[in-house]
């Protein structure tokens, strides 16, 4: 069964809001001052909790449970993750587009999520009805993107010098 969501996000903030046939039926909220998130997707509820000084790991937590349902870890030099879930079952997010306005979640055998972004709204395309995976895309897009803007504003002052002393 496909699934077709559309999302919005507010880039001050990083918010995610999900629709389906127009309404909307979710929401990805971020913490303020970390890369922490909660996340509300039809009648499911999950924590995003990231571990470590480099945040390379993040728990999943069901609100309802307070388990962990899934721990994600991010391979820093190729923009891919790995979504390990409680049951085992591992799924791969891997960004397509050569503009990293694409990428998709799968586990390369019967489910597969396809996400397309134009700026701060996307489509999203699943043979899964699994919200965790659906929100957990667009959770580890967001991780990757302020990663980009960090390391922007850390190597901009470089720049800027030695533009300055030509």
């Amino acid at each position: 069964m496909s699934k077709f969501i559309n999302w919005r996000s507010n880039w001050l903030s990083g918010d995610f809001q999900l629709f389906t046939d127009g309404v909307q039926k979710g929401i990805i909220s971020f913490s303020s001052w970390r890369s922490d998130a909660e996340s509300m997707f039809e009648d499911k509820n999950y924590f995003f909790s990231n571990v470590g000084f480099w945040q390379s790991q993040t728990n999943v937590i069901d609100r309802k449970t307070h388990e962990v349902v899934a721990i994600i870890t991010y391979d820093s030099w190729k923009s891919k993750a790995v979504i390990s879930l409680k049951s085992g079952e591992q799924y791969e997010w891997r960004s397509t587009g050569i503009w990293k306005s694409q990428f998709t979640v799968s586990n390369y055998k019967d489910e597969h999520i396809m996400y397309s972004s134009n700026s701060n709204t996307g489509t999203i395309s699943s043979d899964t009805d699994n919200e965790l995976l659906i929100v957990a895309g667009l959770f580890i897009k967001h991780i990757y993107n302020k990663r980009v803007v960090v390391l922007v504003a850390c190597f901009m002052p470089i720049i800027m010098i030695s533009i300055n002393r030509h």
